[in-house]
């Protein structure tokens, strides 16, 4: 998951603060007493409650998005509207000579910059003021739960957007690309066959037409590969050929090139995508101006309805050189 910066988390943490001396303001206007409407702060073990919930669906859902931003995440301002990054091209040449000196002309290197936009993902809930009382009684399990549904469809946004893209936002000429999008990629097909209940020469097949196109594109190392869940389930359970005494998944990670396979929920059945060295940060980088989180709106009113946004402000940077290199695969079947 995204951790969040110092920055980030004194702004969150003002707005749980300030929402909270807001409602015992109200709770002081009426006197103490509150006979119509409601004035109850959320409180801190409520409030860890809520974030441990978003935490454990980011961890089910972010199966793609988590692995790249443990590898390389960059902090960015909430006023960073677009992320730039360089292309750089090759200059300068190789002199040799025994003594060392040498004339020739100095160069500078062709640098563009290809930008991403960073969009705010959030989803809200609203809760008349009785509703809340009723279901904060019970010390605030019942919010938890119910918030948790907003969580989950912004945590399924962000690895939709990592896998797929999202073709919707467009700032200056630039979108956001995924992984299966990005126009610089490695893409194709492997043959016309399925994973799930193919043999082992097929998954053989299809993970070495992957990690060939990596090599083809002068990317060398090892590869962080993202399969669907159901297909990677049945690699685990089916021997490589008739009695053998290695699984296909097991064949597959001792393939040369393959540091690791993560099965995805949200990835299409057939679909193998490769990231190679991911932990170097080549490929690119998750920007962060705000991990998934829960914030509440200001209530001026004891009957005003409890409101909470849940919150990410986020986008994943998928980068390429100046040939349109990069250290990303993505195949399917034919």
């Amino acid at each position: 998951m995204l951790i969040f910066t110092n920055q980030q988390t004194a702004v969150r943490n003002a707005a749980l603060a300030a929402f909270d001396r807001r409602e015992s303001e109200l709770l002081a206007q009426a006197g103490g007493s509150l006979m119509v409407g409601n004035a109850a702060p959320i409180g801190l073990d409520a409030w860890r409650r809520i974030d441990a919930r978003g935490a454990m669906i980011q961890r089910d859902v972010l199966a793609v998005f988590n692995r790249l931003a443990r590898a390389n995440s960059t902090p960015t301002e909430i006023g960073d509207i677009m992320s730039l990054y360089p292309k750089v091209g090759d200059s300068g040449a190789a002199s040799v000579s025994m003594d060392g000196r040498g004339v020739g002309s100095a160069d500078a290197a062709a640098v563009s910059f290809a930008g991403t936009p960073i969009p705010v993902i959030h989803s809200e809930a609203a809760f008349g003021w009785r509703q809340w009382a009723v279901m904060t009684k019970g010390g605030g399990l019942q919010s938890a739960d119910s918030l948790a549904n907003n969580q989950r469809v912004v945590a399924e946004k962000l690895e939709d957007m990592v896998i797929n893209g999202l073709s919707s936002i467009v700032v200056g000429g630039s979108t956001i690309y995924g992984l299966k999008s990005f126009p610089d990629r490695n893409s194709g097909t492997y043959g016309a066959f399925n994973l799930n209940g193919g043999t082992g020469a097929n998954w053989a097949t299809a993970f070495t037409t992957t990690l060939q196109s990596l090599i083809t594109d002068n990317s060398f190392g090892q590869a962080t590969v993202f399969v669907n869940y159901a297909d990677w389930f049945f690699a685990g359970v089916t021997d490589y050929v008739a009695n053998y005494p290695t699984t296909i998944a097991q064949r597959m990670l001792a393939m040369p090139g393959v540091r690791e396979v993560i099965p995805c929920s949200k990835l299409a059945a057939n679909d193998i995508i490769a990231v190679n060295n991911i932990d170097s940060g080549e490929w690119g980088s998750i920007l962060s101006a705000m991990p998934m989180t829960t914030r509440p709106k200001t209530r001026m009113n004891t009957e005003d309805d409890y409101v909470f946004q849940v919150m990410a402000v986020a986008a994943p940077q998928f980068r390429s050189d100046a040939n349109a290199r990069s250290h990303i695969a993505a195949y399917t079947r034919t």
